[in-house]
């Protein structure tokens, strides 16, 4: 029987917002894309979109129940949003997908593109091949475009690196591929474990990345500690993440609004020494250093 997928699209101002609804309700793929285009313009990190109106597009699993998710936009967003849905059939949905996604470049070197996906860029470039598959994360979200563009300017040579919450495994592989020695990447989602294990594979560094269940987590205190989940469990794991960071370890969390700041920071503070927040399109990547003593 072939695969459908739910697409619900909603058009407003306030994308942010419809993108942190999505992600409650458990989209499996968020997209964001221009009202009027069918490219997505949010070619570089830390850039404001070029547009004032988006669609921003959520794709779940079949079966979903499209009303409560319609509901939810519309009573959040009120007369700011309009909300489309409509079934895909899995090579639809992959068809639209490769169409939609040209290559994205984080930083001077990394690049993250569709398979077939020709990349324009330099000799040393560091190209990252992924396609889209059942686990969030393909580098067009703004928080996984934060993270990414983080890993991209740090110096990540004979690292140790724990991805926790890891999605597709899209930062477990940048960091493996921007010289980390090795990253322990784990998720609940035994699906995204998967994806992340395939698209490890897909990218010749399967070897490096481990994905053990979250309860065998071994190997830390790690260098670098990254977490683009969502506030609430950001606040509630930070015992949890603050012990894998070693003394003078980073810790790098997205998946927060502007407006989650600072409860999300008072929560690390007592450990972590704090760089200034980086904005994309009302989502924030926090950065810290976890101190000596």
């Amino acid at each position: 029987m072939s695969i459908s997928w739910l697409q619900i699209t909603a058009t407003t101002h306030r994308t942010a917002i419809a993108e942190a609804i999505f992600e409650q309700f458990g989209a499996e793929a968020i997209t964001e894309l221009d009202e009027s285009s069918e490219l997505t313009v949010e070619m570089t990190p830390n850039s404001t979109p070029a547009f004032e109106r988006a669609r921003v597009l959520g794709l779940f699993t079949q079966g979903t129940l499209a009303e409560p998710i319609v509901e939810a936009l519309e009573e959040t967003l009120g007369s700011d949003v309009t909300v489309e849905t409509q079934t895909l059939a899995n090579e639809d949905w992959a068809s639209r997908w490769l169409a939609e996604h040209p290559p994205i470049r984080f930083g001077k070197r990394l690049w993250v593109a569709p398979h077939n996906a020709p990349v324009e860029a330099e000799a040393d470039a560091i190209v990252m091949r992924l396609d889209p598959g059942l686990a969030f994360g393909t580098g067009t979200h703004p928080t996984t475009r934060l993270c990414l563009a983080w890993l991209a300017e740090a110096d990540l040579t004979d690292k140790r690196v724990v991805d926790y919450g890891c999605g597709s495994g899209i930062l477990a592989i940048a960091a493996v591929l921007l010289g980390a020695r090795e990253v322990v990447a784990v998720d609940i989602d035994a699906q995204a474990l998967q994806a992340t294990r395939e698209n490890a594979a897909h990218n010749g560094v399967a070897d490096r990345i481990r994905t053990p269940a979250m309860s065998d987590i071994t190997g830390g205190p790690f260098d670098i500690v990254l977490a683009n989940i969502l506030a609430n469990p950001l606040i509630e794991l930070a015992p949890t993440l603050t012990d894998l960071a070693r003394a003078d370890g980073a810790l790098v969390m997205a998946g927060l609004l502007t407006r989650q700041i600072d409860e999300v920071r008072v929560a690390y503070e007592g450990a972590f020494s704090f760089d200034p927040p980086e904005i994309e399109d009302d989502w924030a990547r926090l950065a810290a250093r976890r101190h000596n003593g």
